[in-house]
């Protein structure tokens, strides 16, 4: 039997501007390669002076054939009605090539509501394939609720989830937040996100424990790199040996950059930017833990990639996090305690805490590897295709 042609729409996916967002979406479609032909459409707006209105990118990547679609996001009122007709257009005229090129699509398969699920919608509601939705969003969250704004969008939202096939959140906990919110379907799965292990290794040598590691967008509303900033700083106060690494890129950066300057914090810290490929792995083989003092999240694909290099997790108490961390795999505190995560970064330096490496990758490939994930989403293709 041939493999079933699906079709991804994913909201957030890595692009010309960006190589980062979305990249969890990628290693989704990679973990179908053995089951499934995957295409992608991205539609995206840039901010941008000049250039065309829109602009067609076709490549096959990593065993992806992908459609981009590239609109020029102008100012004012005019201009978010000029936007949605570009993605509108774009959407329509993107999957026209698409199908043009690889063939009729079997299946569809959303990344993250609202826009990206509208043509999937239209097209089922016509008689037309069938999709599922995977998401991502902290959105659904009550802390994150207020921004979810628009009667149109909730609206659109009801009837997008409501018709898919099934509705897979990345954690159990974003499945309830995103039913509480009135968004109902007969069918919700959690699958989760997936990490390469054959890429992210352990370390041939043992690491020193007074190297910790933050890896993140810095946006500074979900990440708290600034609590976790002052947190290593009383823990440095009391054991000068200890060093943090912060990976990343993003909108608070360069405040977070000069915090730590004026904490008294450069001796202790460095910043390396956006780090990719082989450069992400070595970091997480450098040093012995991970940190993540989040006031929000779902379901971090930095825990797993520093579970599959071997290296234990301190983190925060929400989202999906505490499922990850439980059974020895990490430290768990609430958000916002910095004292706990003080104590954390000295109690592990002194051996107070230690974790099974290799118990840590067995417990990723058991359920976060590509196999995994990937015969999961597969079963559920055949289902909806029967």
């Amino acid at each position: 039997m041939d493999k079933p042609h699906v079709i991804f729409f994913p909201a957030w996916y890595p692009h010309r501007g960006d190589p980062m967002p979305g990249l969890f979406v990628k290693y989704h479609a990679q973990s179908l390669l053995p089951h499934a032909r995957v295409s992608v459409l991205q539609v995206i707006g840039e901010t941008r002076n000049s250039g065309p209105l829109i602009e067609f990118d076709y490549q096959e990547e990593d065993g992806l054939p992908t459609q981009r679609v590239y609109y020029r996001k102008l100012p004012g009122i005019a201009g978010k009605l000029l936007d949605a007709y570009h993605y509108l257009y774009g959407t329509l005229k993107g999957y026209s090539l698409l199908t043009a090129k690889q063939g009729k699509a079997d299946l569809h398969h959303v990344h993250v509501l609202t826009r990206a699920g509208f043509l999937p919608w239209l097209i089922r509601i016509s008689g037309g394939v069938p999709y599922l939705i995977t998401e991502h969003w902290s959105r659904y969250h009550a802390q994150n609720r207020h921004a979810f704004k628009g009667a149109l969008r909730k609206w659109l939202t009801r009837r997008v989830v409501a018709r898919a096939y099934v509705v897979c959140p990345v954690n159990e906990n974003l499945g309830h937040a995103m039913q509480e919110m009135g968004f109902t379907n007969s069918r919700y799965r959690v699958i989760n996100n997936v990490v390469d292990l054959n890429r992210f290794q352990p370390a041939e040598e043992q690491v020193p424990k007074n190297r910790f590691l933050h890896v993140s967008c810095f946006d500074e509303a979900a990440k708290n790199t600034r609590g976790l900033l002052r947190a290593f700083s009383e823990a440095v106060r009391q054991d000068p040996s200890l060093f943090l690494t912060l990976v990343g890129d993003g909108p608070d950066f360069r405040e977070t950059r000069a915090y730590c300057a004026e904490l008294g914090l450069d001796p202790y810290t460095t910043f390396t930017g956006l780090l990719t490929g082989e450069e992400l792995v070595q970091a997480y083989q450098n040093h012995g833990s991970l940190v993540l003092f989040s006031n929000y999240e779902n379901q971090p694909v930095v825990i797993l990639e520093a579970f599959a290099c071997g290296i234990p997790v301190i983190a925060t108490r929400v989202g999906g996090i505490p499922d990850m961390l439980d059974e020895g795999r990490g430290i768990l505190l609430d958000a916002g305690d910095e004292k706990t995560l003080c104590q954390a970064f000295l109690s592990i330096n002194r051996g107070e805490y230690s974790a099974n490496g290799e118990a840590l990758r067995k417990y990723v490939a058991g359920s976060y590897s590509y196999e995994a994930v990937g015969s999961l989403y597969a079963k559920l293709y055949q289902e909806a295709l029967q």
